[in-house]
């Protein structure tokens, strides 16, 4: 089903498919504070997915269940996060409703009926003495006192209502551990799904049987090994050398490919050995983002020049034919440009290792990815190319691009990124093997939440050094096109996208950061160790100008991902 999906159904399917993954997300974080708040007693106005207007409301019990119009975001609205004493301050004009001489209802809209109209002159509705709720108001020359309900509410413009915040309902009220954990609720629920999530894939894909030699999975239609090897076939040698299980199969096709990109394959099928097949690796320079894999739809093949192929002037052009070029930056050369040479000028770390700038004639991938390889620091790199015309189909005359540099192999390794890959398509058996499965799930869980500590050590290095930037940061634009790519590739890939963006949401929150989980965590540890809480009003303040300051990164985030889409 997810193969079949071109054009607009692929767009449809990709928006939903989104709004189901971050709507679970964002549930399962804000179901976490939700529960812990009450369990606390703590009073929740309001359980809402997305911002903006509402779409959805329903009234269940205390908190207002909402679903609203921007489907990114989430909050519960507790008790103790926003003033509410000034809806009743000295001299504002109120209207009440009572029941037994009791308020039941504020009503702050001048225009709603009501039993009782006039100004306040003083109120506590808080009770943070243990006193009863109370409003006193001047009608006329008189003053009049009136008990409050504990759950009364105020009553605004349209009908709309709150419910007012005694003391032992807010968040500040209770102790220390029953605040953290409210706090902390929400990215443990996101660790606790991302684990769960694991749980499925690992138990869904099995655990590698490096101990057979026998093909599990072929990638697809477009790969090299595609209609060559198949599902249970034995491998028996790699260009020669004997091979027993797939650890020794990947070591000996990594020593192949330092002289040699075509892999002369022997093996069984149903049993019987087969006569010798050829099979030629794509090969992806990842630390550059070049390759020779040609993209169709999601598979890819290897692709190699053609003979006798000629310039406009008539020239013959002898090179490498570039594949499916990506980079963070902008690079001139792209799919099907034709690279001469490649100009390699190394910084001064790899300069201390004995290597010199030089120029390398691009003959073959080998040759290439060798000098690649070479590379563990940052390297300026420019080519010699034929720039293909997509329009009639030629190639402009030789040109040499502008600089750009290569990843370190810190970023790579960082990233769990290879330097060099090189691909036919084929993967091996797997077993569904109980405490393995469970194993691979918490080292999935443990490689994710790991990552984004690495990402950030990348991000907050000297400026000197720093390899990436926020520009390089992913908005929600950006997750939605993950998605878009992944739908693609099946059901357990959109799980492991699911998985993956629920342990970033919830380090992230975790981070000491005003305006976060963790920020709020920080102030709590503050008051813990200072043994004073800090000023409800300079951490409102705070929180509001890291908020704003997130928003704004938030905003730059997302132009640049709008920006990368064209």
């Amino acid at each position: 089903m997810f193969l079949a999906l071109t054009g607009f159904w692929l767009y449809v399917v990709a928006i939903i498919a989104f709004i189901i993954i971050i709507g679970i997300i964002i549930c399962f974080h804000e179901f976490g504070h939700y529960f812990f708040a009450k369990k606390a007693g703590i009073l929740c106005h309001e359980f809402s997915f997305g911002m903006g207007p509402a779409l959805y409301k329903k009234q269940r019990g205390e908190t207002l269940f909402a679903i609203r119009a921007i489907p990114i975001g989430g909050y519960v609205a507790m008790a103790g996060e926003q003033q509410t004493d000034i809806y009743c301050k000295p001299g504002s004009n109120i209207g009440l409703n009572l029941v037994d001489d009791v308020v039941t209802e504020i009503i702050l809209d001048d225009n709603k009926e009501c039993q009782v109209r006039g100004q306040v002159v003083r109120a506590d509705l808080s009770g943070k003495d243990g006193e009863a709720l109370y409003i006193t108001i001047l009608v006329g020359e008189t003053e009049y006192y009136y008990n409050v309900k504990k759950d009364a509410h105020f009553v605004f413009e349209k009908d709309q209502r709150l419910q007012i915040e005694p003391y032992d309902r807010t968040i500040d009220s209770k102790n220390p551990w029953q605040r953290f954990i409210t706090l902390f609720a929400g990215p443990m629920n996101n660790m606790i799904l991302a684990i769960f999530l694991y749980f499925i894939i690992s138990f869904a894909n099995g655990v590698p049987n490096y101990s057979s030699t026998k093909v599990g999975e072929i990638s697809g239609e477009n790969y090299p090994a595609y209609g060559i090897l198949e599902k249970g076939d034995e491998l028996l040698s790699i260009n020669g050398n004997k091979i027993s299980s797939w650890t020794e199969f990947s070591q000996t096709v990594d020593k192949e490919y330092k002289t040699t990109t075509t892999l002369l394959i022997e093996y069984k099928h149903d049993g019987v050995i087969q006569p010798i097949k050829e099979i030629e690796a794509i090969t992806i320079i990842q630390s550059i983002g070049i390759s020779n894999a040609d993209l169709k739809g999601d598979d890819l093949k290897a692709i190699t020049l053609e003979s006798n192929i000629k310039d406009k002037k008539g020239n013959p052009i002898t090179g490498l034919k570039l594949g499916k070029v990506g980079f963070r930056e902008k690079i001139d050369v792209k799919q099907n440009d034709i690279i001469t040479k490649i100009h390699i000028d190394y910084d001064s770390t790899d300069e201390a290792l004995g290597l010199v700038d030089k120029d390398v004639d691009a003959t073959s991938w080998v040759l290439v990815t060798n000098e690649f390889d070479k590379i563990t620091s940052q390297a300026t790199v420019s080519f010699d190319y034929y720039s293909y015309n997509d329009s009639d189909k030629s190639y402009e005359e030789m040109k040499t691009s502008s600089n750009t540099t290569t990843y370190t192999n810190e970023v790579l390794e960082s990233q769990s990124v290879a330097k060099i890959r090189h691909l036919i398509g084929i993967s091996c058996e797997t077993h569904a093997d109980f405490f393995p499965c469970i194993g691979q799930a918490f080292s999935y869980f443990w490689s994710d939440f790991t990552l984004i500590f690495r990402t950030l050590k990348l991000l907050i290095a000297p400026s000197g050094v720093r390899q990436i930037g926020v520009s390089d940061l992913s908005s929600f634009v950006g997750i939605y096109k993950l998605v878009e790519k992944y739908i693609g590739a099946g059901f357990i890939a959109l799980l492991t996208l699911t998985a993956l963006l629920s342990v970033n949401i919830g380090v992230m929150n975790l981070l000491p950061i005003p305006a976060l989980d963790g920020g709020r965590i920080l102030f709590l540890a503050i008051e813990l160790i200072t043994r004073k809480k800090v000023s409800k009003k300079v951490e409102t303040v705070i929180n509001n100008v890291f908020f704003v300051l997130i928003l704004v990164l938030f905003v730059y985030i997302t132009v640049n991902d709008i920006i990368r889409l064209f």
